[in-house]
């Protein structure tokens, strides 16, 4: 029996030439596995709404067609259900693909969905918001912010941002299961390796090892921070003097009116204590 499949794109999610895709599907996905059907979204949130229906319908496998926020919103529906979350990366960063393994070319990313390989990974929470890959608080989230409210998308286009948010950032101060941290540059919670691009935050996370890692940076000069940004890319930023990284299962946090993000996507907080935790082995992911 063929197993269902329905693909969610985002029409303004990233970059690339959105219009090809139909054709490419036509052609690429091998259609005596799959029957498939494609929806485009309408508003954020709308791919969140439409995956919570296909769960309840059954459908085998719900594949988003964008980015790391994009991803999100489909695959905080499929938590804890049996309809497995696919990835077609179409986003700026595409972090969350990249750390799976997941082509870049959309061709091959197609070829991939086709061999229907599957892991069931693990998700987390800040308080009742699902992550999957990268969140968090400070420089990371500024830039997040106002990379949501510029038009223009691209490598780019969000290192402008980033020196635009760098220009006189004060830093933000947290407390981790009651210990203080002040003069941060941003605390994030990794359950996948890297922000996307291939800039790494948290080079050995493992979305199969039931942990995910509290990264804790210092603020730093500009000089630093270029060196940072170097090890980064060179997946030694664990190894940085500026940086701390906590496994945990579960964590506190409290942090006062700091910006936050989740999978790259701004979000606000209804108070000052995030309660962490991670959600074992919670999602089917092809990879």
């Amino acid at each position: 029996m063929k197993k269902s499949i329905r693909f969610i794109i985002n029409p303004i999610s990233g970059i690339g030439k959105k219009e090809i895709l139909p054709d490419l599907i036509q052609k690429e996905l091998n259609q005596s596995l799959f029957s498939y059907d494609i929806i485009y979204t309408e508003y954020r949130g709308h791919a969140r709404e439409l995956s919570k229906k296909f769960a309840e319908e059954k459908i085998d496998v719900v594949c988003i067609v964008g980015g790391d926020g994009s991803v999100n919103e489909v695959a905080s529906s499929l938590v804890h259900t049996n309809t497995v979350l696919a990835i077609l990366p179409m986003g700026s960063g595409n972090g969350i693909a990249r750390h799976l393994g997941i082509p870049l070319k959309l061709k091959n990313a197609i070829h991939r969905l086709n061999e229907f390989q599957i892991i069931r990974m693990d998700t987390f929470k800040l308080n009742e918001k699902f992550s999957i890959g990268v969140s968090g608080f400070g420089f990371d989230a500024l830039v997040a912010k106002k990379f949501d409210e510029y038009h223009k998308r691209g490598l780019f286009n969000y290192a402008k941002m980033v020196l635009k948010a760098w220009r006189g950032y004060k830093g933000v101060s947290v407390i981790l299961n009651q210990k203080e941290y002040n003069n941060l540059l941003f605390c994030c919670i990794a359950n996948t390796s890297q922000f996307g691009n291939n800039f790494y935050v948290s080079p050995q996370s493992d979305v199969k090892d039931e942990m995910i890692e509290v990264v804790i940076v210092k603020l730093i000069n500009t000089l630093q921070l270029l060196i940072l940004i170097t090890s980064s890319i060179l997946k030694k930023v664990h190894l940085s003097k500026f940086v701390e990284i906590i496994r945990v299962k579960k964590a506190e946090l409290n942090i006062k009116n700091a910006i936050a993000h989740i999978d790259g996507d701004p979000v606000v907080f209804d108070n000052d204590t995030i309660h962490v935790l991670c959600i074992p082995k919670s999602l089917s992911v092809i990879v």
